[in-house]
């Protein structure tokens, strides 16, 4: 075998209260079972999870995570990672057509509450062996030109920062030209618009907690500006944030015209409706 995992501990986390700030000596793997959460990491990096997601950590990377959603519920990890075989960086996968990884993480907290540490170590073996294969799994399935591959990966772990067409287009490898006509080609639609439909619905999510301020929760959507946030807000939906904070279903009943905004399309589920649509 050419890796070598150590089981620390695992937990699992349900309150509505955010997270304070921390780190673990191992790699930590987070998987979220219901809802979804963000987490801020030391640099300023954010990444969102929801429902069937799996959140990678390397070890002593300073972070934080705030619930999305009042449901939202974590079950954790911590293990040290010997050997080349699995990539600790951090990033998200998404694990939610598979059987086995959720039930793993709750198998994993009960192994840890009866101290049967070797037990948990050949799960979180298993675990990785799953993960690696959900990975390469949609990175198969995603069959579109790399570069669009690239800015659609930036675009949706960095929504909440500010972006352009010109550090996208360098993050791709492409011209600014070419980008926008991949963007064209796949999505019918520019690249603005599909970076403010990914905020968009990150904002009516964060409308539902109402622990967050709509101040706050442009900032997490990327909208320093909370009046910003608030005109672009009802440019897309046709009603301000406070108004579909108390009425969410209200732009749904708009009239033809009104909150013109697209949802943005799932990549994963998208390929296999359109296998060619790369060039």
């Amino acid at each position: 075998m050419d890796f070598e995992i150590t089981f620390f501990y695992a937990g699992h986390y349900w309150d509505n209260q955010p997270i304070p700030e921390h780190s673990h000596w191992g790699t930590e793997l987070v998987y979220t079972a219901r809802g979804e959460c963000v987490t801020r990491f030391r640099d300023d990096t954010f990444l969102t999870t929801r429902a069937g997601m799996v959140c990678i950590t390397p070890p002593e990377l300073m972070h934080q995570q705030k619930n999305l959603t009042a449901d939202c519920e974590t079950y954790y990890a911590v293990m040290q990672v010997n050997g080349r075989r699995f990539r600790t960086d951090l990033r998200t996968i998404d694990v939610s057509d598979d059987p086995l990884i959720g039930r793993w993480f709750q198998d994993l907290l009960e192994l840890w509450n009866n101290h049967a540490h070797e037990a948990a170590n050949a799960l979180l073996a298993a675990l990785w062996l799953r993960l690696e294969a959900c990975e390469m799994g949609q990175k198969n399935l995603l069959n579109c030109h790399p570069g669009l591959r690239r800015a659609l990966d930036l675009l949706e772990n960095h929504y909440m920062e500010p972006l352009d067409v010109s550090t996208l287009a360098q993050a791709a490898g492409l011209s600014r030209s070419h980008l926008a006509a991949l963007f064209r080609q796949r999505f019918q639609t520019g690249i603005n618009t599909y970076l403010t439909s990914i905020r968009m619905m990150h904002a009516r999510r964060l409308l539902l907690n109402p622990y967050y301020h709509v101040a706050e929760i442009g900032v997490l959507c990327g909208y320093p500006d909370s009046n910003y946030f608030t005109r672009n807000f009802h440019r897309f939906h046709g009603v301000t944030p406070l108004e579909y904070r108390r009425n969410p279903s209200i732009s749904s009943r708009l009239p033809e015209g009104k909150g013109g905004g697209m949802e943005p399309v799932d990549l994963h589920r998208e390929a296999d409706q359109n296998p060619g649509g790369g060039e």
